[in-house]
């Protein structure tokens, strides 16, 4: 037996069994359903278990009367001021030194809060897949961000953490008033609930789906629970509880008549309060490995926007090697070209840096100047109307039929070259992908066939191609499922090139691609 959490006398819950666990905690107000939450906190405060409180009520900030607990957010009563862009500084040191948090969002406006919380959330995802330690994150009032039937990206955040947070030993508590709001993916994940009273039809139906009684006995046991009173339910086991008072102040009581005195709070030691403060104004001195992930990533940004100016300037390029001269008046006699040659349709040639005698000739007919390039037959316009040249100042080459551009052959190469930059694991499956177009597999599928570990794939997946097109991912009701998607990258990435080289030069480029990135894995 490890080390017992003084919850309730009924109950013989031990520390190690909430590491990585989602913990649910429902009840309308006045039910205990905070007081439950504050008795949690306070025995993982009393074990020095990592975590953060996101409240947004300003209810949590009585914990500190018997431990050092950092309230940040802003407003009267916080110790340290926050906004989105210092709430990963926060985390850092909150994850990396055993700082327990209470994260007050009570004073910020709804969008204020949503960012600082994901980017909050967003550092403790990252930071626990580095550190792989245990920490839990508290959510009072769950049902504001997790709502049922609403997608965003603070939600997805939430769920992940839920689904998937156990293998980097993250855990969270999910608090509600309202139960049929609250996410039932999410909901479905809690391994802990604590159910007290309700008295809503709709969180009756919520309790009804997660207790094995009758619907009459769900509705007659759990309307007769007095304020404290709750069902506890682990796996198998389901037993009625009374769960013990708060021992520290509790700001979120129902108030009454009685005279309430404020407490005295203990303060966060004056060491942490520096490094955060160091870590928020950008004063921490950074480790040899994050200095070079910094110059690397300026690095990549700077590739990427000379790809695109690049892209730009072939662009101008193949536009001006494709200029159209009229000459006005010009007759079939100043060409002195057969009218038989003049009857074939023109027909748009492959670059060259010729200009046409005939130009010299209609222009100035009685001058002969000097190393005249030869006019081709395929340079006239078909009528007898405005002479109509083609000239190309981009290159000397005559390319060949079955070949593709230069301009294009570069396009793949940079695109090829930027991929194989890219994560071994990503480029395992992008060239497993590819190669077995146009199957679709699941993770566990992929990780049988690439040698890779499902947990990875899951907590990884190759979101950069993803997120460009080369790949496509699809829900269903066996997981989420996988395939190529290059053909359609092709179209989008190449399209500019369509009017020149065709529908044919599309399907040659995807074949291209196809070929080189299906053995990018090696490179």
């Amino acid at each position: 037996m490890g080390t017992a959490l003084n919850i309730s006398q009924e109950l013989n819950l031990d520390l190690e069994a909430l590491i990585g666990q989602c913990i649910a905690i429902l009840g309308i107000r006045g039910s205990g359903k905070s007081n439950t939450a504050g008795v949690i906190f306070e025995e993982l405060l009393r074990n020095s278990y990592p975590m953060s409180i996101v409240d947004i009520e300003g209810e949590y900030f009585g914990l500190k009367e018997s431990y050092e607990v950092l309230v940040v957010g802003t407003g009267e009563g916080v110790e340290i001021e926050i906004d989105a862009d210092s709430a990963p500084e926060i985390a850092q040191v909150s994850m990396e030194q055993n700082v327990p948090v209470v994260l007050d969002l009570s004073g910020f406006l709804s969008d204020e809060r949503t960012e600082i919380l994901k980017s909050y959330l967003s550092s403790l995802w990252e930071l626990a897949g580095r550190l792989r330690r245990p920490y839990i994150i508290g959510i009072e009032e769950a049902h504001e961000f997790i709502p049922q039937g609403v997608k965003h990206e603070l939600k997805e955040m939430i769920a992940r953490i839920a689904l998937r947070g156990r293998k980097r030993g993250l855990g969270g508590i999910i608090v509600s008033q309202r139960s049929a709001k609250v996410d039932k993916d999410v909901l479905s994940q809690a391994g802990i609930l604590f159910l007290h009273r309700v008295v809503h039809e709709v969180d009756m139906r919520v309790y009804g789906e997660l207790l094995p009684w009758r619907k009459s006995e769900v509705k007659e046991i759990i309307g007769s629970l007095d304020t404290g009173d709750c069902i506890y339910i682990n796996g198998d086991t389901i037993l009625p509880i009374y769960v013990r008072e708060r021992m520290t102040f509790h700001a979120g009581f129902t108030p009454s008549l009685e005279a309430v005195a404020s407490p005295e709070l203990k303060q966060v030691s004056a060491s942490i309060i520096d490094a955060i403060e160091r870590a928020r104004n950008g004063k921490r001195k950074k480790s040899k490995a994050e200095e070079l992930e910094s110059r690397i990533a300026l690095l990549e940004k700077e590739i990427e926007s000379r790809d695109g100016r690049i892209a730009e300037l072939e662009d101008v390029a193949r536009t001006l090697g494709y200029i159209q001269i009229a000459v006005p008046g010009a007759s079939e006699a100043a060409l002195g070209e057969p009218s038989a040659a003049r009857k074939e349709p023109a027909r748009r040639r492959q670059p060259t840096v010729q200009l046409a005698r005939a130009l010299s000739e209609a222009a100035e007919p009685e001058r002969e100047p000097e190393h005249e390039p030869e006019v081709q037959e395929s340079d006239v316009s078909e009528s007898g109307g405005p002479l109509a040249l083609v000239i190309d100042i981009a290159s000397e080459e005559q390319t060949k039929p079955d070949s593709l551009p230069p301009a294009v052959t570069r396009h793949i190469d940079r695109l090829v070259n930027r991929i194989s930059k890219k994560g071994v694991l990503q480029r395992r499956i992008l060239a497993f992908l590819v190669g077995h177009a146009p199957s679709s597999y699941t993770a566990e599928q992929l990780a049988a066939w690439t040698h890779c570990a499902q947990g990875l794939i899951e907590d990884e997946p190759p979101r950069e191609f993803l997120d460009e097109g080369l790949i496509s991912r699809e829900r269903r009701t066996d997981g989420t499922h996988y395939r190529s998607s290059v053909k359609a990258f092709v179209e989008r990435e190449f399209g500019i090139y369509q009017p020149d080289i065709g529908d044919d030069g599309l399907h040659r480029v995807a074949r291209e691609l196809q070929q080189r990135l299906a053995g990018v894995s090696a490179t």
